[in-house]
């Protein structure tokens, strides 16, 4: 009897020292949460402006058969050419299909000249002018391009339009050697062309996108004829024609707000 009650002490004790001893794991922490880095789209309507640089690679924003460019600079080899921008973009993938409508000023314009020989009353040859000046620009192109996240590259390309005028450079009356002469100008221009290029966007928000654009516009020919009409013998009368090629490239920065 003794016996069996020094057993049952025993296992009392020595229980909850084994019971002290078990070891029991802690459940694993969650795994942290990464949020997924967000994905731009570019579908929705856009609007935003643009600004930069028209030249050619001859003599300037316009090239003529004998004209030497004005621009707006003090150089004169480049033109300030600028305004705003209307478009909409569809993403499908990497895929993005749009159009784009613009318009803008542009500060440069071609100054044809030719020379009437053997005048002695204006001291040997006299020379006359024809400035063709633009007064705006506008474009409305198709657009496909790549999309990769927030970066996009595009081709462009569709039709160009333009208000051109022409006017007379060095006045509107002429001394020659047997008559005098009022000098009048007729103009015709094509004033519709395209334009092509490229470009690329980078959204700096969702709803704010930054890029640049290269573009070769060509408006078609501009042709001048200068009349001379003598004011004592009709049959005197005389005209000179100025041809001018309305094409220039122009490389724009420009800014735009999405609505999507």
């Amino acid at each position: 009897m003794k016996r069996f009650a020094l057993l049952l002490a025993s296992v009392a004790f020595v229980t909850p020292a084994l019971a002290a001893d078990v070891i029991y794991e802690e459940p694993p922490a969650p795994a942290p949460v990464v949020e997924a880095a967000p994905m731009y789209n570019w579908s929705g309507f856009y609007v935003g402006g643009q600004a930069g640089v028209a030249f050619n690679r001859d003599s300037g924003a316009f090239s003529s058969e004998n004209s030497a460019f004005n621009g707006g600079n003090d150089g004169g080899e480049t033109g300030f050419i600028g305004g705003g921008h209307v478009g909409y973009d569809y993403q499908m993938g990497n895929f993005v299909l749009g159009a784009v409508a613009d318009l803008n000023y542009i500060d440069a314009n071609a100054d044809s000249s030719f020379s009437i020989a053997n005048n002695p009353l204006q001291g040997g040859d006299s020379r006359f002018g024809v400035e063709t000046d633009i007064n705006y620009v506008g474009t409305v192109r198709a657009k496909a391009g790549y999309a990769m996240d927030r970066f996009m590259v595009y081709a462009t390309g569709g039709l160009a339009y333009a208000d051109i005028d022409s006017k007379v450079r060095g006045g509107n009356a002429f001394n020659g050697a047997n008559d005098s002469y009022a000098v009048s100008a007729r103009s015709k221009t094509d004033d519709v062309g395209y334009a092509v290029g490229a470009g690329f966007d980078v959204l700096a928000t969702q709803n704010v996108s930054f890029g640049l654009e290269y573009l070769y516009t060509d408006l078609g020919k501009a042709k001048t004829t200068v009349d001379f009409d003598a004011i004592n013998d009709p049959a005197n009368s005389f005209s000179a024609t100025s041809k001018s090629d309305l094409d220039y490239h122009s490389v724009m920065a420009k800014a735009s707000y999405h609505f999507n």
